[in-house]
């Protein structure tokens, strides 16, 4: 079984480094007041992908935790 989670992490890792290659592209990020940022395309899409898993390990790490805590106030009751 692990050597099948690496061969698939493997095959995903190639795939993204090939859609990396292929959009090399410079593209024109345009910011608020006249700012643009000329940078690859896959730059891009690298940062907007850390960017939602930041976002939601943080939804998910706040919903594990707001589960948590009526469990332990449930066991904490005296019956």
């Amino acid at each position: 079984m692990a050597i099948l989670k690496w061969l698939l992490r493997i095959v995903v890792f190639l795939l993204l480094l090939g859609l990396a290659a292929r959009n090399s592209d410079p593209v024109t990020v345009r910011f608020f007041f006249g700012q643009a940022w000329q940078v690859e395309l896959s730059l891009v899409l690298f940062i907007l992908f850390l960017v939602g898993a930041v976002l939601g390990a943080f939804a998910g790490w706040s919903l594990a935790t707001a589960r948590a805590t009526p469990r332990e106030e449930r066991s904490a009751q005296p019956d």
